[in-house]
């Protein structure tokens, strides 16, 4: 029972892992392509492709897929958490959601470039 539990929250997680990664690849590609044939400038900040919008929307789409593939392993550790909580596995909840919280604070302070610590 324990091994077919395992390999049915393996084969969760890799599917949450391939989707993700499919679905950025694609979003990439399809932005690069878009991006191409309009031949715009290159604009490397997402808040003012999004005050643009739809002239630019090959940089969307393609800042949308970088998007994606940066949440997918923060998809992966929330899947993992839901999973040991359905079956109830206390000290992997508590790993998972501080693995979490490591996640999310480094993307806020990344995303602050590093203004929130010191002067």
């Amino acid at each position: 029972m324990e091994k077919i539990r395992n390999e049915r929250f393996e084969l969760i997680l890799s599917y949450v892992l391939l989707i993700g990664v499919s679905l950025s690849a694609l979003l990439i590609f399809i932005g690069i392509i878009l991006s191409y044939l309009h031949h715009l400038p290159v604009q490397r900040d997402v808040l003012s492709l999004l005050k643009q919008g739809a002239h630019y929307k090959g940089y969307l789409i393609l800042a949308l897929g970088f998007i994606l593939l940066l949440a997918t392993p923060i998809m992966r550790v929330i899947f993992s958490m839901f999973l040991f909580l359905l079956y109830k596995d206390w000290t992997y909840v508590l790993i998972s959601l501080l693995v979490l919280i490591i996640l999310i604070t480094s993307i806020v302070l990344g995303g602050l470039g590093g203004k929130a610590v010191g002067p």
